[in-house]
């Protein structure tokens, strides 16, 4: 638990960046949100090469980085991920994850209520809510549509992925 409220604490300190790109994830009208993504990136300007993104290597974000990844490693040592997702405040529409390959793992921090990932089959069909407040849930985000539901206060989502 001393690993989560770290990764919180400093979660909390960032100014966080919009992003205003990943189309896939907003909500009709919304023109971007507080989010960032750590560790290796595909940009469209280099024909599917994997880079580390900017902020990877500047050294605010490293720390952030370093403390993230022990988080992970203490749920699950053999885990292999290339990148992580910081969400701020973010309330996901239906979609697949574009970029992923396999399974991801998603954790939510904060004080908020609400907030469950959605998960639907592979048909779009038949919503199971799971509860990821303080709880890794492991899933297939690039063949099974989902989404966020509805939450209130302080949420914050981690989601550790392969390119």
């Amino acid at each position: 638990m001393r690993q989560k409220q770290l990764v919180l604490n400093m979660l909390r300190e960032f100014i966080w960046p919009q992003t205003k790109y990943r189309f896939n994830v907003m909500r009709e009208g919304q023109t971007g949100y507080e989010g960032f993504v750590l560790g290796l990136v595909k940009p469209r300007h280099m024909s599917g090469r994997k880079v580390p993104s900017n902020k990877t290597l500047r050294p605010k974000y490293k720390q952030l980085f370093i403390e993230t990844k022990k988080l992970m490693k203490q749920k699950d040592l053999g885990f292999r991920f290339t990148s992580i997702q910081f969400n701020k405040n973010h309330r996901t529409v239906k979609h697949k994850d574009a970029k992923n390959m396999g399974v991801s793992y998603i954790i939510g921090l904060g004080d908020y209520t609400g907030g469950d990932l959605i998960v639907y089959d592979k048909d779009g069909k038949n919503p199971v809510y799971h509860n990821i407040k303080n709880r890794f849930y492991k899933f297939d985000g690039s063949k099974l549509p989902h989404e966020t539901a509805p939450f209130k206060g302080e949420r914050y989502t981690i989601v550790f992925y392969s390119i």
